[in-house]
């Protein structure tokens, strides 16, 4: 077992961007100094809710400033840029870092990216997975090739060629699809924290049998299993600062999904609110059911 740091550069009230990104680093550099295996990133556009939008930079600087752990996005939003782009930033980092660099990623969450960017949330499973197999092939072999399904170019060499014989990756998944998607192939998965246990052992079984029916070794993926800690010698204390900095994320959460008008959806994603609210903020352990608090 590998036990890791997250940052989320989320930017709390009162505080600094400078303040925030200062912590990001402290962070990093921390994650190495105290003997961690590694140190996660989250990519987040125009809200507070996290302030590092370009993953590939923030991951350069921690890896710059240390020398053993693996850096690491959770991850990088596949559909909002083009897969050329995505695969020569990924080769550049597996290069400079020589293999400490991990292609964590996500199809992105919040309409309002999508808007932004100019691409289609309808269609961001298709196209995340879609870019992701891309990439993943183009730093195996060196060319990157499209099968025309959502973006068409003749084949390219991409350089530079990888530094790891097998690229450290990792995909969010939170539905069967992606879950089925990421089994079939053989590539781990990143089970998020904001889920209770029970859907955690779920999720595994169902991949673990997908997995297994597509020859994988199941005993040989390492899958990332996030958690929230808040350490202190007073349980108490401990519990409180937690909650207390949920809350104040759980609302910069909602105001990420309607920081347009007519943008305050997450498409499939609201149950999020409620496993947020009944689970993570009032400590209820494994909720029922669930509840949808998309029209606050």
């Amino acid at each position: 077992m590998k036990i890791s740091n997250i940052c989320f550069s989320y930017q709390p009230p009162g505080e600094s961007h400078q303040e925030v990104m200062e912590r990001f680093i402290r962070l990093g550099v921390a994650s190495e100094e105290l003997n961690f295996d590694g140190f996660y990133t989250l990519e987040h556009h125009f809200t507070e809710f996290g302030i590092t939008g370009n993953l590939y930079i923030a991951c350069a600087n921690i890896l710059g400033r240390t020398k053993r752990i693996q850096v690491s996005t959770m991850g990088i939003v596949l559909p909002t840029e083009h897969p050329a782009r995505h695969v020569e930033s990924l080769l550049v980092l597996d290069q400079l870092s020589k293999g400490r660099f991990n292609y964590g990623t996500v199809r992105g969450l919040y309409h309002k990216d999508f808007r932004v960017f100019g691409t289609s949330q309808e269609d961001s499973r298709k196209t995340a997975e879609n870019f992701y197999s891309m990439i993943l092939d183009a730093s195996k072999t060196g060319v990157l090739h499209t099968d025309g399904e959502v973006v068409e170019f003749p084949d390219v060499n991409v350089y530079p060629e990888a530094y790891s014989k097998k690229q450290p990756t990792c995909m969010t998944a939170e539905s069967s699809e992606t879950i089925t998607y990421l089994a079939e192939r053989g590539l781990p998965m990143v089970l998020s924290w904001i889920i209770p246990v029970s859907e955690k052992v779920s999720q595994m079984e169902l991949y673990n049998e997908v997995a297994a029916e597509h020859g994988h070794d199941i005993n040989n993926i390492e899958h990332i299993l996030t958690f929230i800690c808040s350490v202190n010698e007073d349980g108490e204390k401990a519990d409180s600062v937690c909650r207390n900095f949920l809350e104040n994320w759980y609302d910069s959460y909602k105001n990420a999904t309607n920081i347009f008008n007519d943008s305050n959806q997450t498409r499939g994603y609201d149950y999020l609110k409620a496993q947020w609210r009944e689970w993570v903020m009032k400590g209820l352990a494994d909720p029922r059911r669930r509840l949808d608090y998309s029209n606050e």
